[in-house]
């Protein structure tokens, strides 16, 4: 294998675990924001058998349906925006996805 070759893997496999310990500080930071400003409606497990949506069944692409909900609110939930800081609805994301049933 050649010394280029060798590095250049070195380097993706560093930028991998630096990826994904990205991540899990996110996932981390997520779960306090998750537990102070959303767990009494929607459940410590994300999931309320109340009238709060179950957060476990968003998928990968509601992301979108998921900030939308966030930032103007929805049904009895208020809207978050001013509240919740974009990196912080982006860490409770982070968080949900993390721990989704899709």
């Amino acid at each position: 294998m050649s010394s280029r070759l060798l590095a250049a893997t070195a380097l993706l496999a560093l930028w991998s675990v630096l990826a994904v310990a990205q991540d899990r500080a996110k996932i981390e930071a997520g779960a306090e924001v998750y537990e102070m400003h959303c767990a009494t409606c929607h459940g410590e497990r994300l999931r309320n058998t109340g009238g709060a949506a179950d957060l476990l069944q968003l998928k990968p692409n509601e992301r979108a349906r998921f900030d939308e909900a966030v930032n103007d609110g929805k049904g009895q939930m208020p809207s978050w925006a001013g509240v919740l800081s974009a990196e912080e609805i982006d860490q409770i994301w982070a968080y949900v996805r993390s721990r989704a049933d899709g």
